[in-house]
């Protein structure tokens, strides 16, 4: 039987050749995702490795914690006599000061030049020789006098910079500086999405303001100490009050810091290439259904030749096992080539990746051939047990026309999976705005009313086919019996409308979703900022990045009447992390007008917080309880409510906990903004005002000045660019979808060869016949459209509901994005037509009409 199931799989190459396509697709999208992820992570840990590969122990002010939402927390800088100590330390062979920060670089401005924003980093460190230091020379020399400076190589590369230019680094000072030197980092020219500006130890200290103070210091252990040991001594001496760790621990979590952005890619990409597989099932699935409905002649002469149910079942699973190998080996290859499309496709929308050859894990190889080889087995189970339990007389009679609507225990278990879906999306969409969220309910809705739709699509196809199709009837005799061609297979119809239903519901609950989030950041942020204009970070750091200079020169202009200052910041609730908001409670009220539920924002200047009222209420505290938070620099404190606000006020000032700055300033190291709100004095014009305080920006080209639409676009630009990267990634279920309809329409003209024949032979013309095929095809794309934008629209309502105080507005349906979607999903149905319709045209007639 594995013979045979070699040469049926060898013998109808032609009708499995799009399901190949589909499961090669399916493989390629989790063999590049799961490639792209554990490059990435390697590569992390690699870059974090080298920039410690030479050092034993690293000394820093205690924190703790190291770090929150992938953002390494600042900590306290030391004083010069703790490298003294050090160095006392018996076994100790190495103790030096290294200082880090941030500092902008900008090319010659006398020569026209600009700031240098990255979109990661912008490092400035002291210069330190191996095995220190993990920056090397590859020109010049280290820099020695104050003035001077060595680069990365690829910031000199790509910003045209040669030994001997001068730039200018702008950190907590500014100093113009000649480039003496052009380093690298390991083997490659500089960081990922960085810039890097490396000067000497007293430089470093000026630029950053931190005096005679050192960020850590780096220890090198004598040969004969173990640095296990010496850890314990250094720590010994230097008490509670600095953190002694291991390099190659600290290497390690920070890099664990730097994946948290990557895991969160590689959920989604997972995601996605689960739903491509989901589609790709669905079309499997139908094609092994045709087939074997087209071979019913062919297995029974195998069962009266003495086969087996059990030898037909293992034959035409074996040809499905020789589809998903084959599928996954091309997989496999694909999915390599595919991982570097994927690291630029996150670039464009915003996602820095690091840079570097790609690595095949053999776990992505054996997944990948798992879910090849699974996922076409599984989805021909069905069609193979049809083809098992059919008795041979029964199938000697059977015609090969596939017009099964299924069982009566399948629709009526479809209506109620269905009922129970759509009852339960609705309880959620018409019920009471819940401050907990019902999410988990909405997802089983959902499930349940896709199984409903899979189950009952057999038998509400027919009805739904001649309902929708009804306009075809507008091209005469082909339109109609384009209707009646789907009505009368309706498990092939509905398999193949599903799979492309499956991807549009996918897109249009994205974009139904993203709108409303959208829509309610922009209105709740309207309704309680007042401000005229709102100074943030052009790069739109995840703890505001926009020096505390701007607020102060700011607001000394005589043009601006209030400048209110915001600042961000993580602080641990047991084992999870949260972040918060400090604002000025004196300022704050002439900027926007938050609406308080208790207490007051006054109150805040004493020391305490202010809780969204959900916040407040699931925790089960009110004015006068006090909440425990651990900051990394100061340890857990127990801060006092004072007040509780109106959740979406709150959202509009970022997150569920408000402190002041007095308070923010008592718990963290990091003093830069994330935005300042500001108020134009009276009587003072638009323009008169956006020119003076441009004209103080323009000391701080990363600041950027912008209007409340500007500032809602940048608020919701991550939620832009992951749904431009999903929609983009999602495009690749309706090309499997196409490919589905393709399929089912050319393996259905082999089966129908002979009824195509007689119309030919009635008088049928070419062209009508490629109308008729076009015509089911689109008629197949309506029926998914139909199902798919509307389950999308649903689930996305539901998610909004279901999302509770979170998202205070109503469903928002973008129009026009929606119409797009529509669009091309029918063009995708027109198109997948066209090789089936061209084919049926061309058929000879009297063959065809021969054809049994």
């Amino acid at each position: 039987m594995w013979r045979l199931a070699l040469r049926n799989a060898l013998a109808h190459r032609a009708r499995l050749a799009l399901t190949l396509i589909a499961v090669i697709l399916g493989v390629t999208f989790v063999t590049g995702s799961l490639v792209l992820t554990d490059t990435s992570q390697r590569l992390l840990d690699d870059q974090f490795r080298t920039a410690t590969a030479g050092v034993d122990l690293t000394v820093r002010d205690a924190a703790a914690f190291d770090s929150a939402m992938g953002v390494e927390v600042e900590r306290d800088p030391l004083p010069p006599t703790v490298v003294d100590q050090i160095r006392t330390v018996p076994g100790v062979a190495t103790a030096s000061p290294v200082v880090r920060g941030s500092g902008l670089l900008s090319t010659d401005k006398t020569a026209g030049g600009k700031a240098i924003v990255p979109s990661g980093s912008s490092l400035l460190a002291s210069w330190e020789p191996a095995p220190v230091g993990a920056f090397t020379l590859r020109a010049g020399r280290p820099p020695a006098a104050d003035d001077e400076i060595v680069i990365d190589a690829a910031t000199a590369e790509g910003h045209h910079i040669a030994l001997g230019d001068t730039i200018t680094v702008q950190a907590e000072r500014t100093a113009g500086l000649r480039v003496v030197g052009l380093a690298g980092f390991g083997g490659a020219a500089g960081l990922p999405g960085s810039t890097v500006g490396l000067v000497n130890l007293p430089t470093a200290q000026r630029l950053l303001g931190l005096g005679d103070g050192v960020t850590e210091v780096a220890v090198i252990a004598a040969e004969d100490i173990d640095p296990q040991q010496l850890q314990n001594r250094v720590a010994a001496a230097l008490g509670t009050e600095y953190a002694v760790a291991a390099s190659r621990d600290i290497a390690a979590a920070s890099a664990d810091a730097a994946k948290t952005q990557v895991a969160y890619l590689q959920l989604m990409l997972l995601a996605l290439a689960a739903a491509a597989l989901l589609v790709g099932a669905f079309l499997i699935a139908n094609t092994f259904s045709i087939v074997i409905t087209q071979r019913t002649r062919e297995i029974a002469v195998l069962r009266a030749a003495g086969a087996t149910g059990g030898q037909v079942l293992r034959s035409v699973l074996g040809e499905a096992f020789l589809v998903g190998i084959t599928a996954s080996i091309a997989g496999v290859g694909l999915g390599v080539a595919t991982a570097a499309w994927l690291r630029s496709l996150a670039g464009a929308f915003g996602i820095t990746l690091p840079d570097g050859g790609l690595i095949v894990a053999p776990r992505t190889v054996i997944i990948a051939f798992l879910v090849g080889i699974g996922v076409t087995i599984v989805s021909a189970i069905g069609p193979a047990r049809r083809a098992a339990t059919v008795a041979p007389v029964e199938a000697m009679r059977l015609s090969s026309a596939s017009a099964a609507t299924g069982g009566r225990a399948r629709t009526v278990i479809g209506w109620i999976m269905t009922g129970l879906g759509a009852a339960g999306l609705t309880a959620v969409i018409a019920g009471p705005r819940s401050s907990v969220g019902l999410i988990a309910p909405v997802g089983a809705a959902a499930i349940s009313v896709i199984v409903g739709l899979v189950l009952l699509g057999p038998a509400v196809t027919p009805t739904l086919a001649r309902l929708i199709g009804r306009p075809l009837d507008a091209a005469g005799v082909p339109g109609r019996l384009a209707r009646e061609s789907a009505a009368r297979a309706p498990r092939r119809t509905a398999a193949t409308a599903l799979a492309l239903a499956i991807g549009l519901a996918l897109i249009s609950f994205m974009t139904v979703l993203a709108t409303s989030i959208k829509a309610s950041v922009a209105s709740s942020y309207k309704e309680v900022i007042s401000a005229d204009y709102v100074i943030e970070s052009a790069r739109n750091e995840m703890l505001g990045g926009l020096s505390h200079h701007v607020h102060h020169h700011v607001s000394e202009l005589a043009e601006v009447a209030v400048a209110s200052r915001l600042r961000y910041g993580h602080w641990k609730d047991g084992e999870a992390t949260r972040a918060l908001t400090a604002v000025d409670p004196a300022t704050l009220p002439e900027v926007a007008s938050p609406r308080m539920v208790a207490g007051g924002l006054n109150a805040l200047s004493g020391g305490g917080i202010v809780l969204a009222e959900s916040v407040a209420r699931q925790r089960h505290l009110a004015v006068g309880d006090s909440l425990p938070m651990t900051f990394s620099l100061t340890g857990t404190q127990r801060i006092p409510v004072v007040g509780l606000m109106l959740d979406r006020d709150a959202h509009a000032l970022s997150t569920d906990y408000l402190i002041s700055l007095d308070t923010f300033s008592e718990n963290y190291r990091e003093h830069v903004d994330a935005s300042v709100f500001v108020k134009i004095a009276n009587g003072v014009s638009d323009v008169a005002a956006k020119k003076a305080i441009n004209g103080v920006l323009a000391d701080y080209p990363t600041a950027q000045l912008r209007d409340q639409a500007a500032a809602v676009a940048g608020r919701t630009l991550m939620i832009d660019q992951v749904l431009g990267m999903v929609t983009a990634l999602l495009m690749l279920t309706i090309l499997i979808a196409a490919l589905g309809i393709t399929n089912t329409l050319a393996l259905s003209i082999m089966e129908r060869t002979r009824e195509i024949g007689l119309l030919r032979a009635v008088g049928m013309t070419g062209g009508q016949m490629r109308w008729m095929i076009r015509g089911e095809a689109v008629l197949i794309a309506a029926l998914a459209i139909v199902l798919g934008v509307g389950m999308g629209i649903a689930f996305a309502a539901g998610t909004v509901a279901a999302l509770g105080s979170a998202i205070e507005a109503p469903l928002v349906l973008p129009v026009g994005r929606l119409l797009i979607i529509v669009t091309v999903a029918a063009l995708a149905g027109l198109l997948a037509g066209l090789l089936p319709a061209r084919r049926a045209a061309r058929l000879d007639v009297l063959t065809a009409i021969a054809a049994s």
